[in-house]
């Protein structure tokens, strides 16, 4: 059975890091989608999309890693 404590600042670091990703990741859409809004050429629209793409894969991993994390600490409690 894993420290108690451990278990916790665990949780607690991927908590708090699920939660910047997440503010980051709208930060990113807003700026993709305001750059996608303004852009004038296909290469500036083309490279928008591409910006929002990986930022919704980004917190796509980020939460999978979050969902790992969950289903270890469910398994070994």
């Amino acid at each position: 059975m894993p420290d108690a404590p451990l278990v916790t600042a665990i949780t607690r670091l991927t908590g708090i890091l699920v939660d910047l990703a997440g503010g980051v990741f709208t930060l990113v859409m807003v700026y993709g989608g305001l750059r996608f809004m303004l852009s004038h050429n296909s290469r500036s629209v083309q490279a928008s999309k591409e910006l929002m793409a990986r930022a919704a894969i980004g917190l796509g991993l980020i939460l999978l890693v979050d969902m790992v994390r969950q289903l270890i600490q469910f398994v070994v409690s």
